[in-house]
């Protein structure tokens, strides 16, 4: 089959230089290889092969293509690895232990490789549901891996056909198209990042960015709570979006005047420090969200949010420079949050995932309108230039299509 690959010489290579050489930045195709590979087989009976209809390209793709990222991780990948996890197809194949999952179903993927998935006894994380947290993704019947895209054993979305075990594997609803089940995952990532602090009706949220992650955090604000939705863009097409989807309110980024307008609109008081961006005081966001995870996302995330409110961390920033000043001067709480396991919900305890789905399903906005460009595998280079340079292309989600 026809796939993009990572190799471990090849990004230690890159690694190398990139520490080596001030500024160095691959261009993103010539870090995978593209690849006429062997089709993965089923792990044991409990497994599923699927044939991949999308496989998007998330922001975390194009960190490590352009090695922004921290190595932390590297503890808990193989390869060969074929890259993506945001991934839809159909199923082509069970093992004979599956028995809710048939040929020819449409599914959207969840491709965290916790205990269960690995058949093995499970950490105390999984133990509590918290399966995103697992400490054991190097063990069990598959090789060292936190995510389809990551294991070597597997495949990824950036390749015709993936293995995945049946406790990860969820129905589309019929009314639900391939392309809107592609925002399944990114959309749960957004769900469970507004639950580490469900905000009340009387809340000021600001979100910062209004990229994928961004954007769909906006939408799942709109649609799960009643609070009062302040966004920043870096772009005005983001902007533009951003207000069709829900925002009450959308800034520009440009130097530091949005922080200046969000900060007025908040009711602080805007003193302008020496040599640094403006620094809001008396009001702000009751929760601010960063959904991009760079310097300067955090650093406007930091003056944005009110004495003792809370800010969200979605983006996952790697070696960046910041001032935490502020965020100690004004007492606030910093909440990370880590892709997506179980949420409690109106007294109940619900999968993310699941929660994902039924949105896409109930919502009127189409979220098939966030896939803005589709490519072949063989068009990759174009696919992956259109995916990091949003301005230019106007891209949101940049997605490959297999026939």
């Amino acid at each position: 089959m026809k796939a993009l690959t990572l190799n471990l010489e090849k990004i230690v290579r890159f690694m190398q230089k990139a520490l080596s050489v001030p500024n160095f930045k691959p261009k993103l195709h010539n870090v995978v290889d593209f690849e006429d590979i062997t089709e993965p087989e089923l792990i044991n009976e409990n497994w599923v092969k699927i044939k991949v209809k999308f496989g998007g390209i998330c922001g975390s793709d194009l960190n490590i293509l352009s090695m922004n990222v921290s190595y932390t991780q590297s503890v808990f990948a193989s390869f060969p690895a074929v890259m993506g996890h945001e991934i839809v197809g159909i199923v082509v194949e069970t093992g004979n232990n599956v028995d809710n999952i048939s040929i020819n179903d449409r599914v959207v993927v969840e491709p965290l490789l916790p205990c269960e998935v690995r058949e093995i006894e499970p950490c105390s994380s999984c133990k509590e549901g918290n399966y995103h947290l697992c400490s054991k993704q190097d063990q069990g019947v598959l090789s060292p891996g936190q995510f389809i895209g990551g294991c070597k054993d597997t495949g990824g979305g950036w390749g015709e056909y993936i293995v995945v075990h049946k406790s990860r594997i969820f129905k589309i609803p019929e009314s639900v198209s391939f392309k809107e089940a592609l925002m399944t995952e990114p959309l749960a990532v957004a769900i469970h990042g507004i639950f580490k602090k469900l905000p009340n009706a009387m809340d000021n949220v600001v979100v910062i960015g209004s990229g994928t992650i961004g954007l769909l955090c906006i939408l799942a604000l709109k649609s799960l709570t009643d609070c009062r939705i302040i966004a920043s863009a870096k772009y005005a097409f983001q902007s533009d979006l951003a207000k069709q989807i829900g925002a009450d309110e959308v800034y520009q980024v440009k130097k530091d005047r949005h922080i200046k307008k969000i900060g007025k609109k908040l009711g602080c008081k805007i003193f302008s420090p020496i040599m640094d961006d403006a620094y809001p005081l008396g009001g702000g966001g009751d929760i601010v969200i960063d959904s991009v995870g760079n310097s300067s996302s955090i650093m406007n995330s930091i003056r944005l949010t009110k004495e003792q409110g809370t800010m969200i961390m979605i983006g996952v920033p790697a070696k960046e420079l910041i001032d935490w000043t502020p965020l100690v001067l004004k007492e606030c709480e910093i909440i990370s949050s880590h892709i997506y396991s179980f949420e409690k919900f109106n007294g109940e305890k619900h999968r993310t995932f699941q929660m994902a789905i039924d949105l896409i399903a109930s919502s009127n906005y189409n979220f098939a309108n966030l896939v803005t460009h589709e490519f072949y595998i063989t068009d990759y280079k174009k696919a992956l230039e259109t995916a990091s340079n949003k301005k230019e292309y106007q891209s949101i989600k940049t997605t490959f299509v297999f026939d």
